[in-house]
């Protein structure tokens, strides 16, 4: 009889280790964001949670946090950027400012914009356009070879950063 008390103890605290592992893999996405690519929405060294569930009824839209994966970089990094194109939409940059079908897109997340300029390209069927929100300190689309992310690539959509400060990232 009391060998089995031994294991009644283990089972609360086995369950809720069971339970975060399932959450953990299947609904939310728990990230450390080493570099400033994405300051001010998201500081260097912050936690940031995302939901993995999110595009299973919705697609990814203009303004996203976004987690993935981009082939030039690995499967076995994340990567946490801006969506700031969705497909068939017509890309450009021109002086660091983002147009859009050949409008300017709006991005009060954005501190100081580069200088750089990337040809219109239209975006394909599944695929996005992202950049840092830091331009000048971001590894993004301006500089793959391929500068577009799969839709299969995306992992979550960025929920609220929760270390150091707890905030919701805003979602247009």
């Amino acid at each position: 009889m009391k060998r089995c008390n031994r294991w009644k103890g283990l089972l609360l605290p086995g369950a809720a280790v069971f339970l975060a592992a399932v959450l953990n893999w299947f609904v939310v996405l728990n990230a450390y964001v080493p570099s400033g690519s994405m300051e001010p929405a998201i500081p260097s060294g912050s936690m940031v949670l995302g939901y993995r569930l999110a595009y299973q009824t919705d697609e990814p839209r203009t303004g996203d946090v976004v987690f993935f994966h981009h082939p030039e970089i690995g499967k076995r990094r994340w990567l946490v950027k801006r969506i700031v194109a969705v497909p068939g939409q017509t890309f450009a940059l021109r002086d660091g400012r983002v147009y859009l079908d050949g409008r300017l897109l709006e991005e009060e997340y954005v501190e100081e914009f580069s200088d750089d300029t990337y040809p219109e390209t239209e975006v394909p069927d599944g695929c996005y356009v992202v950049l840092g929100d830091n331009r000048r300190a971001s590894e993004d689309s301006r500089f793959w070879e391929d500068p577009f992310v799969r839709r299969e690539d995306i992992l979550a959509r960025g929920v609220c950063v929760f270390f150091p400060k707890f905030y919701r990232l805003q979602r247009k």
